[in-house]
């Protein structure tokens, strides 16, 4: 019961964020345009030209986030890879350790463990 609370009250939370933060927005458009020194011509015109430029600013903001993307990825793969060879060479290194141990056990039956007392 309590964690369907808190979760009804986590969602509501974000969309009043939302609806606050997008009143906020339009209010401060508003207050902008209704405080600039500009005219009224003056304005229209720069919303037009505004509104025309947005096609092409939303490409250039897709292209850059998917450049950013690939090489988010890439990295991440580089990393990866990196990480994967360090713990392929440590296995190596440790089989490596683990058998030289054993031939010495093996072949000095005297030779004392790390845990026996001479």
């Amino acid at each position: 019961m309590a964690n369907e609370s808190r979760e009804r009250s986590s969602g509501g939370g974000i969309a009043s964020w939302l609806a606050g933060a997008l009143i906020g927005a339009v209010g401060g458009a508003t207050l902008a345009l209704l405080t600039t020194p500009k005219s009224g011509d003056e304005v229209r015109g720069v919303i037009k030209k505004t509104a025309k430029d947005v096609p092409e600013r939303m490409g250039e903001l897709v292209d850059d986030s998917l450049d950013l993307y690939a090489s988010a990825l890439n990295y991440c793969q580089l990393v990866v890879e990196e990480q994967t060879v360090r713990l392929k060479q440590a296995v190596a290194a440790g089989k490596l350790a683990a058998a030289k141990r054993r031939e010495e056990l093996e072949l000095g039956g005297g030779a004392v463990l790390p845990f026996q007392h001479k």
